[in-house]
Parts: C-alpha cells; sequence; structure tokens
C-alpha cells in the first residue's frame, strides 16, 4: 500500500514539475531548475434540458485556427437559447447554421449582449428560417462578417431596419450571398475599413441597388451566380421479360382401342333344354364389324325347330334339327 501511495504522489508531482539538475564541476556545486509543466484549459459544453430542446448554459471553445473563444454550435434540435451570453466568448461562428425549413427555429439570442465579440462570420450561413429583429447586437468590435447571412433566404431582420455600428469591420465577404429575402436600407453603415466586399449582396434583394447598399470606397465585385445542379434521379430502366414462343398443339382426336378377350362370353342354358349353344368364336370386333355391315340374324328356338329371320331381307327360313 505504501508504494502505491509514492507512486501516486511521484506521478502528480512529476505531473506538476520537472527537474533537470545541473553540475557545476567547477564550483562542486550543485544547481537544479525545475519547469512547471502548462495543462491545457478545459472549455464547457452545453448544458440542455431533459428532452433535449433546450440549453441551459451555452459552451464553447478555442477555435483551433482564429485562437478565439468560439461558440459551441447550436444543434437543429435546440428551440431555445440562454438569454445571456457568456462574457468568455469571443466569436460566433456557425452558431445557428445548417437550420432548414423541417427544423424548429430558435429564440433566446434576440437580444445578446455581443460587446466582447470580434467575429460574427458564419454565424447563419444556410439557415433558411431565421428572421428575426438583431438591431440590438453590439457589433462595435466586430472585424470579421464573411458569410454571416449567407444563404439564408428567409432573413430580412424581421421586417426592421438593421442598424449596426460597422467601424471595425474589415471583411464582409458574401455577407448576404443569396439572402433573397434581405431588402433593409444599409446606406448608413460605415465601411471605410472594409477592404474584402466580394459578392457582398450577390444575389440578395438589395443586389446592385445603389439607394440600399453602403458607400463603398472599392466598387462591389460579383461573380457569377453558379446555379447547384439539381439533384437527377438514377434511371430505371425496365427490360421487358422475353416472351414465351406461341406453341399451337394440333387437337388429336383419341381413340381408346378395344382389348381383344380370348374367352368366349358364357351362354347359360334353359332348364330342361337339350339344346347345346355352341362357344361362339367370334371377337367383339367382329361382332360390332358384323352389326355395321351384315344383316342381323335372329334366331329363335322352338323345341327342335329354329326360325330364322333375317332383318336385311325379311326373308323366313325353317330349320329343322334333327336330333341324333
Amino acid at each position: 500500500m505504501k508504494k502505491i501511495l509514492k507512486l501516486a504522489s511521484y506521478s502528480i508531482f512529476t505531473s506538476l514539475f520537472i527537474s533537470i539538475p545541473i553540475f557545476n564541476f567547477n564550483n562542486n556545486e550543485k544547481t537544479s531548475f525545475s519547469f512547471k509543466q502548462e495543462t491545457k484549459k478545459q472549455y464547457p459544453y452545453h448544458k440542455y434540458s431533459d428532452d433535449k430542446t433546450e440549453i441551459k448554459e451555452l459552451g464553447y471553445y478555442e477555435h483551433p485556427t482564429t485562437k478565439k473563444v468560439t461558440i459551441r454550435p447550436i444543434p437543429y434540435h435546440v428551440t431555445k437559447v440562454p438569454e445571456q451570453l457568456p462574457t468568455d466568448i469571443e466569436s460566433l461562428y456557425r452558431a445557428f447554421a445548417f437550420r432548414y425549413e423541417h427544423h424548429e427555429p430558435v429564440t433566446g439570442f434576440e437580444k445578446w449582449d455581443t460587446k466582447n465579440i470580434t467575429d460574427m462570420s458564419y454565424a447563419f450561413y444556410d439557415n433558411q428560417i431565421v428572421n428575426v429583429d438583431l438591431s440590438k447586437w453590439n457589433t462595435s468590435k466586430v472585424t470579421n462578417m464573411d458569410s454571416m447571412f449567407r444563404n439564408a433566404i428567409k432573413f430580412n431582420n424581421g421586417g426592421d431596419p438593421l442598424s449596426w455600428t460597422t467601424n471595425s469591420v474589415t471583411s464582409m465577404e458574401s455577407m448576404f450571398d443569396g439572402a433573397k429575402s434581405f431588402k433593409q436600407n444599409l446606406m448608413s453603415w460605415n465601411v471605410d475599413k472594409v477592404t474584402n466586399n466580394k459578392n457582398f449582396s450577390r444575389g440578395s434583394g438589395i443586389f446592385k441597388d445603389q439607394s440600399k447598399n453602403p458607400k463603398w470606397k472599392n466598387p462591389e465585385i460579383d461573380e457569377p451566380i453558379v446555379k447547384k445542379p439539381e439533384p437527377k434521379q438514377p434511371k430505371v430502366i425496365i427490360h421487358p421479360s422475353p416472351s414465351r414462343p406461341k406453341v399451337t398443339i394440333p387437337l388429336t382426336k383419341i381413340i381408346t382401342p378395344v382389348a381383344k378377350s380370348n374367352q368366349s362370353p358364357k351362354t347359360t342354358p334353359k332348364p330342361n333344354s337339350s339344346l347345346v349353344i355352341p362357344k361362339s368364336t367370334m371377337t367383339q370386333s367382329n361382332q360390332s364389324s358384323k352389326k355395321l355391315s351384315t344383316p342381323a340374324i335372329i334366331g329363335i328356338v322352338v323345341g327342335t325347330q329354329a326360325v330364322l329371320t333375317s332383318l336385311g331381307f325379311g326373308i323366313p327360313y325353317i330349320i329343322k334339327k334333327i336330333k341324333k
């Protein structure tokens, strides 16, 4: 247990200080220098309500490029933010970007105290639902407003004039690019320090309207508008199933052959009759053919006489049979 405590205390100590001993051989003196290890500052994250639709406390971070303390982007599922902006925040970069028609609007930021903000670039970039009055925002220290309302197609400052102090702004590239609903008069803006105004009002409601654009020292340079290609649905090619060849089966009359019988039909003689009827050797097929081709003969036996009547000729015969 003592070893574990020693190791823990040693690791804590070495994480705070790194000691490098240096020997001075001339004076036999030992000198050591200690360097304090710098720890990275931890920045807070958003704190949400239970249903994640409201931010109770705003989070922020240090932007890796600008090194400015930047607000963390507001997620699309949030509909309410605190009315107080943390004073540590210096940048609103992409704070409310990428919100579309199927998202709910956000409230609570309309009266933020933005006196410490120096960067508002891309704050409402591609936000297609925002249209609130931001006249209360303090923009006296802002230097960068690039693409702030780019493609914010519904933004018109709630229909009210947008009176901002822009004395410190140096770049307004694409600030209202594509904001087709924006029609406020910006002639009162001080843009003396602006050196980059490319595509400032391109595609907006004040595009090429000299009566509403700021009084530029250098004229606005606008690039041609390139329409986004419409997404094409993949073409579905339906190949028809190959047709089956038509087979014509001729109608055939099937005649079941009559089985030949070798056994002659049994005849039952009448009692008290001495007449012996010989077995017929004629087959059924022969009999049927006889019926069709020769006159039928009916024999009637009466005692010792047989009267045969020919149906074909109708001539009676009397046949006498002498008993032997």
